[in-house]
């Protein structure tokens, strides 16, 4: 009874959602979506989707902890 997906905010980073969509998969190899594309209230936030095997999750959460830990 629920969607697949997370919209996490991430101004803590100081780019802007296009931005780290582009740099995550740029630099991880995972594509999310800006939260941009739902309107400019969704600036400041990206989507992801967890419709995946744990391992596939596992994989991509680490990519973009590390790609995301290179920014500060």
């Amino acid at each position: 009874r629920g969607a697949f997906y997370t919209f996490p905010n991430v101004t803590a980073f100081g780019r802007s959602a296009d931005w780290l969509a582009d740099y995550l998969l740029d630099e991880a190899g995972v594509a999310v979506l800006p939260g941009t594309a739902f309107g400019p209230g969704g600036e400041g936030y990206l989507r992801l989707c967890y419709a995946n095997s744990m391992e596939n999750i596992q994989i991509g959460v680490a990519r973009m902890a590390d790609a995301l830990s290179r920014l500060r």
